[in-house]
């Protein structure tokens, strides 16, 4: 089994070659894919093609691989992974595309590679990590896809940015405040963030500025008062603090920003 995908069936009110196990919210139908090995994947889309709602994959066998939820096409909530027998053990937690939390079963770092094998991979290889799972970069940067802008009631814009071919932000989502000055720029990757990342006072000073790596904080990040001077240089690695060349406390994960004190 060489993991080519058989199908991919969008169902609105109608089932597909088995019973759909995944229940899409109100707005969105379910969209789901079949893998030549009998691998599956069930997600729910929009009108306008973006993934929003629950997303399951299953093995071969039927037993269920991970569960997790997309909003407004980046990943968000806690996403569940699930051995072929049924046991969890990864839990990864989420906001807006950004990586906040990982927990581990203590279990599998105890466990041989033959043991992960038998109780894990398919040969469809859907496996993957979810934040790292869904296509190239290359090709998921240029596949057509579609785009979203939302305004102000002045007419003025409020958020803009695309989704790729399957439904997850690509490329550079930019957010304004309503009088027309940049509040946040990131840029995303299968739905989750990856490349650059900057934000900005409501008065156009700068506050912040790193890059993303799968959707967690990696190497150098830089952040500034309101004034424009600098307050804080983090270098993380995997989402955590290893350094800092300048005081202030280390931001939440999944914020751009130091908390306030």
């Amino acid at each position: 089994m060489d993991g080519r995908l058989l199908a991919l069936v969008v169902v609105a009110g109608a089932a597909g070659c088995a019973t759909p196990r995944t229940s899409c919210p109100l707005g969105t139908n379910l969209a789901r894919q079949v893998f030549s090995g009998g691998a599956e994947a069930e997600w729910c889309v929009r009108p306008d093609g973006a993934r929003q709602g629950p997303e399951t994959r299953f093995y071969e066998s039927g037993a269920e691989l991970l569960s997790g939820t997309y909003v407004d096409g980046a990943q968000s909530g806690v996403w569940r992974y699930r051995f072929n027998d049924g046991r969890n053990w990864r839990a990864e937690r989420w906001q807006d595309g950004a990586l906040l939390q990982t927990t581990v079963d203590p279990a599998v770092a105890r466990m041989s590679p033959a043991e992960m094998d038998a109780l894990g991979p398919t040969t469809s290889g859907i496996i993957k990590l979810a934040s790292h799972d869904p296509i190239p970069g290359r090709e998921a940067r240029e596949a057509p896809g579609s785009s979203f802008v939302s305004h102000f009631p002045n007419g003025r814009p409020h958020v803009a940015g695309g989704y790729d071919r399957d439904g997850l932000r690509v490329g550079a989502w930019r957010t304004w405040f309503e009088d027309g000055r940049p509040a946040l720029e990131i840029e995303y990757l299968g739905g989750v963030r990856e490349g650059g990342a900057r934000e900005w006072h409501p008065n156009g000073a700068p506050a912040a500025e790193g890059r993303y790596l799968a959707g967690a904080r990696e190497g150098s990040w830089r952040f500034w008062d309101d004034h424009g001077r600098p307050t804080a240089e983090i270098f993380y690695r995997s989402g955590a603090p290893v350094a800092a060349t300048a005081g202030g406390p280390a931001p939440a994960p999944g914020g751009m920003l130091p908390p306030k004190p």
